[in-house]
């Protein structure tokens, strides 16, 4: 679920990307020292990287609170991960392969009667296998070896693997202004600093955050701020609106096997 920290993180990223484009192994577009971070400075140590002729870059929020919208994106949306494990099925013959993690569901559908096992910590391709075949010997007969399984004399037999559906779903929409404030030791590299860092971000109307969602970011405003205190410091903000959503996550098996006629299920 995103928070705010969420969106201060993928502003800051944005930052990075701006004022040092080819990576921080590398010298940045303005060609001084860039330390971007979020938060406010501490006095002693931006007063030292003023004199250095480095600039501080800071991200932090405005101090109005978040404004709360009804959630009008609260549709669920699912996302459905692939297995790892694998399942195929020649004649008579099932053969499970393949990657094994917690929660998968391995089914068998022999005829008209359904096996669902799901895996739990440990389990192999092998261990699927046996604990189905366990399952359907009371019924039928099986042929239990290795990874794989026989069921002779079936007219339909189908096997599956998946894994349950994430439904995601917004709980709550909220806007923030953040200050993306450059202290810079001179009015020509504020200048250019606010320039790299707009021309970047005009370009960017969504930026991603961390679980997934995206954040609408919208240009506010800009202040310049001169501090006669400190002749060695020039401020330059630029406030961007940015609109979230913190969401809501839950798994959901799905269905195996569908459409039959008086199928009786058995689960391991």
């Amino acid at each position: 679920m995103a928070d705010l920290s969420d969106v201060e993180i993928a502003l800051t990223a944005q930052v990075v990307s701006a004022l040092y484009p080819s990576g921080l192994a590398f010298n940045s577009a303005l060609g001084v020292n860039c330390r971007i971070y979020r938060g406010w400075p501490g006095p002693s140590a931006l007063n030292a990287d003023l004199a250095a002729g480095a600039i501080n870059a800071t991200i932090f929020p405005a101090r109005e609170l978040d404004k709360i919208d009804d959630p009008y994106l609260n549709c669920e949306v699912s996302t459905i991960p692939l297995s790892e494990l694998t399942v195929m099925v020649d004649n008579d013959t099932i053969l499970f392969s393949g990657g094994v993690t917690l929660g998968i569901l391995a089914g068998v559908l022999a005829d008209n009667s359904s096996f669902i096992y799901q895996t739990s910590s440990g389990d192999t391709p092998a261990s699927i296998a046996a604990s189905l075949a366990g399952k359907i010997r009371p019924i039928r007969p099986v042929v239990y070896s290795g990874a794989s399984l026989s069921i002779p004399g079936t007219t339909t037999l189908i096997a599956r693997t998946q894994q349950a559906a994430v439904l995601t779903r917004a709980s709550r929409r909220l806007r923030r202004d953040l200050h993306v404030a450059l202290w810079c030791p001179n009015p020509s590299i504020r200048d250019a600093a606010a320039k790299t860092v707009d021309t970047l971000m005009s370009t960017k109307s969504f930026i991603e955050l961390s679980d997934g969602t995206a954040c609408h970011v919208l240009y506010r405003s800009s202040q310049v701020y001169d501090q006669s205190q400190n002749a060695n410091l020039y401020r330059r903000d630029l406030i961007y609106c940015c609109e979230y959503v913190t969401t809501t996550q839950v798994n959901a098996p799905l269905m195996m096997f569908g459409q039959l006629a008086q199928a009786t299920t058995h689960y391991v």
